[in-house]
């Protein structure tokens, strides 16, 4: 099988400014295919065929309702699939978190995720919706605990199953990627002397992932080679969680 065929060919990726979103929508344009990047700020540092950014907070019902009302017409067509890439993670221990602190994680990772998704449905005529969890809503961590964050990431895992029962009548499927330590901007492990080379000792891969590692996984589940996989968390994480 050509797995390039069946990848989607208009695609609304967020947070693709940096990181795994920009990988996400830089594959799906060396396939050939068209992205609608949407960031925070409009302009995603990089242009190329295929590419069209608009700014957007993705927690902003109305911005994001405006640009997805927008997708059709700059995508040549309603979207094919949607992989929501855009979140923070914050981390803190318990009793110094304050409840804004909580709610702002909630408001982007929990509350984007939910109006991405919603937006996405009403946008799309079958195709594939991905979510981007953490393997935080799996495991604790005492390093760096952060129970906000690990609460927003359960939710969207939680959100993609309901959503994948929700919508598959409408021929929309719905799953989640939960990413373990990826090497990215707001990776935090690396600054703590040894920590890396600690973590890496203990996993079956022995390294870090990389944005590819996640992009591919993302890429799959909105293509058609994952026709019959939707409600699943799929962990990119080197083994983490079964170390």
């Amino acid at each position: 099988m050509d797995l390039t065929r069946t990848l989607p060919r208009r695609v609304v990726v967020t947070g693709a400014s940096s990181g795994i979103g920009r990988a996400v929508a830089e594959g799906v344009l060396a396939a050939g295919g068209r992205a609608l990047a949407i960031d925070l700020r409009a302009d995603a540092g990089w242009t190329a065929d295929g590419l069209v950014q608009r700014a957007g907070d993705v927690a902003d019902e109305a911005r994001i309702s405006e640009i997805f009302a927008e997708a059709p017409g700059l995508l040549g067509g309603a979207p094919d699939a949607v992989v929501h890439c855009a979140g923070v993670y914050r981390w803190k221990p318990l009793a110094d978190t304050t409840a804004d602190e909580w709610d702002a994680s909630m408001r982007i990772n929990g509350r984007g995720s939910f109006v991405v998704s919603r937006e996405a449905a009403r946008a799309m005529d079958g195709g594939a919706i991905v979510l981007l969890s953490s393997v935080a809503y799996g495991r604790g961590d005492e390093t760096e605990p952060g129970a906000a964050y690990a609460a927003s990431k359960g939710a969207i895992v939680s959100l993609a199953r309901q959503l994948a029962v929700e919508l598959g009548g409408r021929g929309i499927r719905v799953n989640a990627v939960a990413p373990g330590m990826i090497s990215t901007p707001m990776l935090t492990l690396d600054a703590t002397p040894g920590a890396v080379e600690a973590l890496t000792a203990r996993l079956p891969a022995r390294r870090l992932g990389t944005v590819d590692d996640v992009a591919a996984a993302c890429l799959f589940l909105a293509s058609g080679a994952a026709g019959y996989i939707t409600g699943e968390t799929l962990h990119v994480d080197g083994g983490y969680l079964a170390s």
